[in-house]
């Protein structure tokens, strides 16, 4: 049973491409968090960013964008209340009946930046009786994992439940840069208190506390190639670059094949980062079949964290610190009538208010950039608000015993403001040969670059250093009130609204056999970044991205149920891709920057396929083929020096591949059952997942696409144990990535180098479970 509709349906009679996996089976394959569901999910990539904000990518579809406040193409729910930012899931996946993950946009029921799918997490639910358990599990690098819950009623009205995960571990990565140094300790915890209170038979309440503390140390870095900003030869007001003043240039890049192995300053990387949750829901049945549902909740994070991002012992480009604050506010209502009948409909508001709030200081001492500027150090700072509202409606008709029409509206109204400021940073003082702080070098860059602008000199420690030089296209300012004026931070504003829509055909062939064609469109609300750089233009948001989905496909039940037989085919026309890529600025050359890509496409098929073969044996198969590009883009390649500074050489993206879409993607599994005695039973699983060649990152350089390339990887996992047939106890043995396979989640570009995100090498341990 799932409830990817906001109404609970068997998934064979769900006419969408959906894929649950129960707690039971998460918690065999020791699947705590997305990243580890990614691996089991064919179509569903995992890629961990530069900041502390992870990036989620399904069929394709995918924001890579790591700062705090940018809102996913794959919306996050705690049991239908939003995650709304991909940070706050990071340790949600505990103590859970189920996870769903709904495929292609679901902008009708789940709303704004939900154009790749969403992903619902389905907590367990307080018991009727008193009922306990614990979980823990040892295995390699001292991975100490204890997951412990107890449920049951206190009072005829009131059941509650409470669970407690804790996570502890030894480092895993080994320094190639300073022997004996290493990295990647657990030390995590979260928890969740559930209270079900139902006062008479018509009203059912639940409120939901969650939350958790994470201080695990983020993945380090593989150095994969040297990449200057600048090469031997340029001149700048920190003087000409010569040969024997660049650090990385005789830095070997990694070259070995264990994902134990990376590289970073240091001290570097760390964080401490924390999130709590609040949720309470009311249904309420009227008499005459009607149900109002209410969903409030208000969701928090803080984030402590110093990022590494270069992979040497050298600092290229490290936040120190990179700080955040998430405050989040949401409320959806709605009223359904009886699912039983022949016509089903629903109406409802959503409304969400959220502020982020960012500062990250860029620490950049040993890069060419520094010794050509002769600026080592800066801060940039961002306060974002968002204010989302929507009205939507959804709609089924039984319009036969075999054909059931669907479709849905919602019109949704997104607004969103940011102030950003780039200034010196308030503790690090230049270093490295530097010869200025940020002040300083640009009160001598601005005049050279724009003349005489009458403040030469002005301004102060502290002040907003970016320019704005936005002129439209005969030449006139943009803003006047602003234009090439000192200390005026870049603020923008975003009102944007839309119509997301879906259409579709449920037909049931046999009582087996179901049919459906599905036509729909999301959007992604418009993004503002949180970044460095000396103009205006870097600081522009991008306006909201759509997606159309045409999709066919089937659910079939065979052998009288023991097996089942799902598959689907779909294309994408997906317009203004949101995307972190480069662009070049005046001063400093290629920076970063979110743009649009107007015109890209996704065509691919998935299918799945489950059989209880015999009584005993379970085997289960899934796979997703991709085909992406993009149709219309142009973009900066490179650049070449001007009279008003860098210039950017521009050229066609088309046909280029979207980043993190392999082209085959797959998870196969065995498992065994079997009787030991009367009052013992074995088992036995072996799963192998996997995915083809990938590129982390959008260019239509060939040198490039191999040197941000993700190469093919399969996994091996198994697990073999005993347990009493009526399951109070089970004992396991287990391994993932067997073979200890080389793999990596992305390749990136970051100052003077490129790197890698290494995946785990082989871990294996024992697992012990109790039910009281």
């Amino acid at each position: 049973m799932v409830t990817a509709t906001k109404r609970s349906q068997s998934l064979s009679d769900v006419g969408l491409t959906v894929t649950a996996m129960s707690g039971d089976k998460m918690r065999e394959l020791g699947i705590s968090n997305v990243a580890d569901l990614a691996t089991q999910v064919p179509g569903l990539t995992y890629a961990p960013s530069l900041s502390s904000s992870p990036v989620y990518t399904l069929r394709g579809i995918g924001f890579f964008e790591s700062t705090l406040a940018a809102y996913p193409d794959v919306s996050l729910y705690m049991d239908q209340a939003p995650l709304p930012f991909p940070i706050m899931a990071d340790l949600v996946a505990f103590d859970l009946e189920r996870v769903e993950i709904l495929k292609g946009p679901q902008g009708t029921l789940f709303g704004n930046n939900a154009t790749g799918g969403a992903i619902n997490f389905i907590a367990e639910k307080p018991t009727n009786e008193l009922a306990a358990g614990l979980n823990v599990s040892y295995g390699r690098f001292q991975t100490l994992e204890a997951e412990g819950f107890v449920s049951g009623p206190l009072s005829p009205e009131l059941r509650g439940r409470l669970a407690v995960k804790s996570v502890r571990a030894d480092d895993w990565q080994r320094s190639y840069d300073t022997p004996g140094d290493t990295l990647g300790e657990k030390d995590n915890t979260a928890a969740r208190m559930l209270l079900n209170w139902t006062p008479a038979e018509n009203l059912d309440v639940t409120l939901n506390i969650n939350g958790w503390r994470k201080k695990d140390d983020p993945i380090g870095v593989q150095m994969i190639a040297y990449n200057p900003e600048y090469e031997v030869g340029a001149a700048g007001f920190g003087g000409v670059l010569e040969e024997n003043e660049i650090p990385i240039q005789s830095y070997e890049p990694y070259n070995g094949n264990s994902g134990r192995d990376a590289g970073w300053t240091p001290g570097l990387p760390y964080q401490d980062n924390e999130f709590w949750q609040v949720s309470l829901r009311f249904d309420y049945s009227f008499g005459n079949d009607l149900t109002l549902t209410s969903i409030t909740s208000r969701s928090d994070a803080k984030i402590d964290a110093g990022i590494e991002s270069d992979g040497t012992y050298l600092i290229l480009i490290d936040l120190l610190p990179d700080q955040g604050d998430i405050e989040s506010f949401s409320q959806e209502l709605r009223l359904s009538n009886d699912p039983s009948n022949d016509l089903r409909w629903m109406v409802g508001l959503n409304y969400e208010d959220s502020e982020v709030s960012q500062s990250a200081g860029y620490y950049y001492p040993d890069t060419t950039s520094t010794m050509v500027n002769g600026i080592s150090v800066n801060i940039f700072e961002s306060d974002q608000e968002m204010d989302n509202r929507a009205v939507f409606a959804n709609l089924e008709y039984d319009f036969s015993e075999a054909v059931t029409l669907r479709g849905g509206l919602r019109y949704t109204e997104a607004d969103r403001d940011s102030i950003s400021n780039l200034a010196n940073h308030p503790f690090l003082e230049p270093r490295n040969g530097a010869e200025f702080t940020v002040t300083e070098f640009f009160n001598l860059a601005w005049p050279v670059l724009f003349g005489d602008l009458g403040y030469e000199g002005v301004l102060q420690p502290g002040d907003n250093i970016a320019l704005d030089t936005r002129t439209d296209a005969n030449g006139n300012p943009v803003n006047p009130d602003t234009y090439l004026k000192p200390n005026v931070k870049p603020q923008f504003e975003l009102e944007e609204d839309n119509v997301s829509w879906s259409l579709g055909v449920d037909y049931r062939l046999t009582d087996d056999v179901l049919i459906y064609v599905n036509v729909m469109k999301g959007y992604k609300a418009g993004s503002m970044p949180t970044l460095s750089g000396s103009i205006y233009e870097a600081y522009e948001p991008v306006e909201q991205e759509s997606l159309v989905d045409y999709e066919a496909g089937f659910k079939a039940r065979l052998w009288n149920g023991r097996a089942s037989l799902n598959g689907a085919a779909f294309f994408y026309d997906y317009e203004n891709k949101q995307l972190r890529a480069k662009f070049v600025d005046p001063i400093f050359n290629q920076l970063d920057k979110l743009l649009n890509v107007p015109k890209s496409e996704v065509t691919g098929a998935e299918l799945e396929f489950t059989a209880l073969v015999t009584d005993a044996l379970e085997i289960s198969v899934a796979g997703t083929w991709l085909d992406s590009e993009v149709t219309e883009y142009e973009g900066a390649v490179g650049s070449t020096m001007g009279p008003m500074g860098f210039e950017p050489i521009n050229a066609s993206y088309a046909g280029v591949e979207l980043p993190y879409t392999p082209e085959w993607s797959y998870a196969v599994r065995t498992t065994y059952t079997f009787d030991l005695s009367a009052a013992l039973q074995g088992f036995a699983s072996v799963g192998l997942t996997g995915q083809s060649d990938s590129v982390g990152v959008l260019t239509p350089v060939p040198a490039r696409q191999e040197r941000y390339s993700i190469d093919s990887y399969s996994l091996l996992d198994m697990n073999i144990g005993i347990r009493s047939r009526s399951a109070d106890w089970e004992l396991a043995l287990w391994g993932k990535n067997l073979t200890d396979e080389y793999y990596w989640h992305s390749a990136v570009p970051a100052f003077d180098t490129d790197g890698r995100y290494p995946g785990r090498p082989a871990e294996y341990g024992v697992r012990a479970a109790y039910r009281f």
